[in-house]
């Protein structure tokens, strides 16, 4: 990767990840292609174009992984719950994409087993029957009866490329997980895959885009506004600023499209936001007791929930609050409320309290509008690509509504196909096989013979990076070998990476996207003087700025959790 090859004694102001992707952003000038948003969607895009030689620039005012693509489930799922309202061309695509990423990504995306406890043979089996004709929005109970016939059905369209093994049901109670409550019927076991390190896959998408020998530059943390035929863009942390004229401009802003769209000079309504929240829990016997497995299981009312384990931490979710403002980032006491209720009551000899939360993400997926509305969870989860001409003078904008993680890849290959068109430009480089960069062999014994650092750290580094923990590795020597304070798994050196090679500028961009520091027992205080000291000798922002941030960060229930949510009832 070309972004992670300069000698890592050079200053990020003249050779680090910023500092390159300005030069590049000042040669480009007139790139074919603008992405705005650098979202999982945004981000795959680019990766196709970039392949395909075609370039590129794409910037977010915000950082990358943000917005709804930083606060997921962390699954790669076919969409099983989707059969019920008639979505088969996305779950066979989801189910698809799911295996390729498994194959294609596996030190990132792991085979995931979901374990769904049932207190119903029959009931609810009306109601969906119901759903699937179109003659109603209402979910109802999840029946056994009704789950095993979807499971053939999403099981068939897994079977094609890279298949998960056939579900599993189990109707004797002594063979049931333990603690399971007393009116569990049956419980059916499947499988789907786990993102461990979603922000991960798109730095390295990013970093795969940057190593092609065509134009490209990214950059997060840029102000933009139109100026007739042409975009100004500029830096927020510097002087710097562009006039761009691409040839097609792709609007994957997420919950903020149709906002983008109306400073693009356009007026569209393609989204309905629907805000979900996850809750990341600290409870060694809840832990212990899902033993690698996920539950999907009735809140009591009908409406599923997931629950999974993530590192040492159990993440629970989603709720889905329908909102039209795609700045709200507040979790509220009804929501925490919710989800503690519903997994207080998955295992009946287990509590789960608020204070065991140490953490909470939340996003707004950006689902698409439609005219017969209905309930957030009935609302459809497809994307479309949409095209839109503001101006006889200014470049087509094509907006990317909706989609899921799971089939970011599909829906980056079918935007760059129209590009590509608009271009009168062919396809040369299908990424439907290809290998992601941290998929390659890397052994721990390997990696300390090449750069001396300590066996437990090379694995470390290899579970955390897969093969890129050799661009990694040598942060994490001598000095860099040494552990934050109150963070022992997380070193010194990896801090630097990610502001010199992946763009961390913030606090929080360190926090949410490009560490786990938020999980685990919880973030400490003590450990956010560190990263601003590491940020300040980094980039030399103001010492002002970064100590505002460490306020922002202590007060923010988002990173801190129960710790503050006490004191403020919601966040």
């Amino acid at each position: 990767m070309t972004t992670e090859t300069h000698p890592i004694t050079d200053p990020l102001r003249n050779h680090g990840f910023r500092a390159r992707n300005l030069r590049a952003l000042k040669a480009i000038e007139e790139p074919e292609v603008l992405i705005l948003g650098g979202g999982v969607n945004g981000v795959a895009t680019l990766r196709e174009l970039s392949l395909n030689g075609v370039s590129c620039v794409l910037i977010d005012t915000g950082d990358f992984c943000a917005g709804a693509s930083g606060a997921s489930s962390r699954m790669a799922h076919g969409g099983l719950r989707y059969l019920e309202g008639r979505e088969f061309r996305l779950v066979a695509e989801s189910a698809r994409e799911r295996n390729r990423l498994i194959a294609n990504a596996g030190h990132i995306v792991k085979p995931l087993k979901i374990t769904v406890p049932l207190s119903h043979w029959l009931t609810g089996l009306a109601r969906a029957g119901f759903r699937f004709l179109g003659l109603s929005k209402r979910s109802g109970p999840l029946s056994l009866v009704a789950l095993e016939g979807a499971l053939r059905i999403y099981e068939a369209f897994g079977r094609r490329e890279h298949p998960l093994p056939d579900h599993e049901t189990l109707l004797k109670r002594d063979r049931f997980p333990h603690g399971l409550p007393a009116p569990t019927k049956a419980v059916v076991s499947y499988y789907d895959g786990q993102i461990t390190q979603p922000e991960g896959l798109i730095f390295e998408m990013l970093g795969e885009a940057l190593a092609q020998d065509c134009d490209v530059a990214v950059l997060n943390h840029m102000r933009w506004h139109r100026e007739q035929d042409h975009l100004v863009v500029q830096d927020l942390f510097g002087p710097e600023q562009f006039a761009l004229r691409p040839k097609v401009i792709v609007n994957a802003t997420g919950a903020w499209i149709d906002r983008t769209n109306a400073e693009l000079g356009g007026h569209t309504h393609y989204l309905r936001g629907i805000k979900g929240a996850h809750l990341v829990l600290d409870n060694a016997d809840l832990h212990r007791r899902m033993d690698g497995n996920a539950y999907y299981f009735d809140d009591g009312t009908g409406r599923m929930v997931i629950t999974l384990p993530v590192g040492d931490n159990v993440l629970v979710g989603t709720t889905e609050v329908e909102t039209k403002n795609p700045d709200d980032h507040a979790v509220s006491g009804d929501e925490m409320t919710y989800l503690l209720k519903a997994m207080d009551g998955l295992f009946s000899d287990i509590d789960v309290r608020h204070d065991q939360i140490v953490s909470m993400t939340t996003g707004i997926r950006p689902l698409r509008r439609s005219e017969g509305g209905g309930s957030a969870t009935s609302a459809a989860r497809d994307h479309a690509l949409e095209e839109d001409r503001f101006s006889a003078t200014f470049p087509p904008v094509l907006s990317l509504v909706g989609g899921k993680w799971t089939t970011f890849r599909a829906f980056g290959e079918e935007t760059a196909d129209s590009v590509l068109a608009h271009l009168g430009r062919k396809r040369t480089v299908s990424t439907a096989a290809r290998a992601y960069p941290g998929a390659a062999p890397c052994e721990a014994q390997a990696l300390v013979r090449e750069t001396e650092i300590a066996p437990d750290l090379a694995q470390r580094l290899i579970d955390r990076y897969g093969a890129l923990a050799r661009n990694v590795a040598p942060y994490c020597t001598e000095d860099g070998a040494q552990a934050l304070r109150d963070a022992p798994d997380l070193c010194r050196g990896e801090i630097r990476y990610a502001i010199r090679e992946r763009g961390a500028l913030t606090l929080e961009d360190l926090i949410l996207r490009r560490t786990r520091l938020s999980f685990g027992h919880g973030l400490s205080p003590d450990t956010l003087p560190e990263l601003v000291a590491l940020l300040a000798e980094e980039t030399e922002r103001e010492s002002d700025q970064l100590s505002a941030e460490i306020d922002a960060v202590i007060t923010d229930p988002r990173l801190m959790g129960a710790r503050i949510i006490k004191e403020e009832g919601a966040a």
